[in-house]
């Protein structure tokens, strides 16, 4: 009777014949790069202080450092034991193996993510840097697997069977090379355009591509304590520039939202933003809003009226005085706001441009909900008491089907923690039962009804927030704020 390893009884499952180590090792790192950048993407934020120390910056460049580290390699173990995996129980290299060398390429993302927010030249070669480490520390450890009954082209054969067999040797053909040229020649595209994020990627794949097939793989028997002991002192000669290139992301993006601020100070928030990217025209900053690349936030100002020339004026009284019996109607003169969470509010780099909603259509181009935000500051205090219903007019010009609500927030900004939420109201044009295609703005007013007591005593600020469905959870509403009309109690 055959012995057990010829009929071959194992006490592990074997490998699949079809399963593929290059598809497989291709298959971790992607999950490990993709969980990184979502990492990075959600966590890796500048300090809110303007002017931090620099012991406070590198302990928070380190711990950015290993965070990216941490997650690349959670990334890659969820895949790597997964019960479908063919490598799981019979893997090609260890797993710790792995990591060490893969790593190597985690702790540059959290720097490529924070020159990207502020479109710095030095993203790409950060991104190029990333990838060239990756793929030599991963070349160094993976074996190289070739196809049975394929011999490789570079095989020395010691008595070549017939004559001239060199010469008849078909090569595999091999597409990189034209997919590497298209890559590049987009990225180049790209970076005219100012996309600076998805060209770096682009030239990071090449990158990886390129020094994949430029260096050798090491043979099927390796020595795994060699392998440990380099893939460790790579891993180490790398964690030192990816802490100092970390540190100057830091340091150049503290530097970046500074000085967006201090021009939006100066009342030129648009002029400074668009310089810094070689652009003066804010109709070409307005226009390039929903880009690929696109903008972190956005305010829009309403374009102001132009002013009547009027005789001097008694001072102003209070608004709202006992007495008033009229409605107080405040046309909307502040700005919308755009952003994503987990921020509550445009960030310093925010892109300042003149419009509406109904002349611009803005919209996400990720997985994170777009917040849609209107601020209208009345430079008086009005009495919560003396405030019966607040009618918020609008101007609806949206043809997406989906319903939108409406939320209305008063606060007081010498006390910013006590706000007072007055609920949300439903656009009607918006409803499925009343949409239709619409030719022109369509006008409609909503009623929020002022509690008799409240926390709240007084107010100076409206918030309105706009509520769509959940299916356009990336779009800001198409509907802009015309008025709003305090009712006297």
């Amino acid at each position: 009777m055959a012995a057990p390893t010829q009929i071959r009884l194992t006490t592990r499952p074997d490998t699949p014949a079809n399963a593929s180590p290059t598809r497989f090792f291709a298959l971790l790192v992607t999950a490990g790069l993709l969980n990184t950048l979502i990492a990075a993407y959600l966590f890796v934020q500048l300090p809110a202080d303007h002017y931090p120390s620099l012991i406070s910056l590198m302990v928070r460049a380190g711990l950015y450092v290993v965070f990216g580290a941490l997650a690349g390699t959670a990334g890659a173990w969820f895949y790597w034991r997964r019960p479908t995996s063919p490598f799981r129980d019979n893997p090609p290299i260890p797993f710790r193996l792995f990591a060490l060398s893969s790593t190597a390429g985690w702790v540059w993302i959290p720097a490529v993510i924070l020159l990207s927010r502020e479109d710095s030249p030095y993203t790409t070669p950060a991104a190029l840097l990333a990838a060239g480490v990756l793929a030599l520390g991963l070349r160094k450890v993976i074996p190289l697997h070739e196809q049975p009954g394929r011999p490789h082209p570079w095989a020395h054969q010691a008595a070549p069977p017939t004559l001239f067999a060199a010469t008849l040797y078909t090569p595999r053909r091999q597409v990189y090379g034209y997919v590497l040229a298209l890559a590049i020649y987009c990225a180049g595209y790209e970076l005219v355009n100012d996309w600076i994020l998805d060209a770096s990627a682009l030239l990071g794949v090449c990158a990886f591509v390129m020094v994949w097939m430029l260096c050798l793989a090491p043979a099927e028997s390796p020595d795994r304590a060699r392998q440990y002991h380099r893939a460790g002192w790579r891993l180490a000669l790398v964690l030192i520039p990816a802490f100092l290139v970390t540190l100057f992301s830091l340091l150049s993006g503290i530097g970046h939202r500074n000085r967006v601020e201090a021009a939006a100070v100066a009342g030129d928030g648009t002029g400074a933003h668009a310089a810094s990217h070689g652009r003066s025209d804010r109709a070409e900053a307005a226009e390039t809003a929903t880009s690929a690349s696109g903008y972190h936030s956005i305010i829009l100002w309403p374009v102001p009226q132009k002013q009547e020339i009027l005789p001097p004026l008694p001072r102003p009284s209070p608004l709202l005085a006992p007495g008033t019996t009229k409605p107080l109607i405040i046309r909307f003169t502040g700005p919308y706001w755009y952003f994503q969470p987990p921020a509550k509010g445009p960030g310093a780099a925010a892109i300042q441009a003149k419009g509406t909603p109904l002349e611009h259509d803005i919209q996400s181009n990720n997985f994170i909900p777009l917040t849609m935000e209107a601020h209208q500051t009345l430079g008086q205090s009005i009495p919560l008491a003396r405030c019966r219903e607040i009618q918020v007019g609008i101007l609806n010009s949206d043809n997406q089907r989906g319903s939108v609500n409406l939320a209305v927030l008063l606060s007081d900004s010498a006390s910013p923690a006590n706000q007072l939420y007055l609920g949300q109201q439903a656009v009607a044009s918006t409803q499925p039962e009343n949409f239709a295609e619409k030719s022109r703005p369509l006008a409609e007013t909503l009623h929020f009804v002022i509690p008799a007591s409240a926390k709240l005593r007084r107010f100076d600020e409206i918030t309105v927030m706009f509520l769509p469905d959940d299916a356009d959870y990336d779009r800001g509403p198409k509907i802009a704020l015309e008025e709003f009309q305090l009712v006297p109690r």
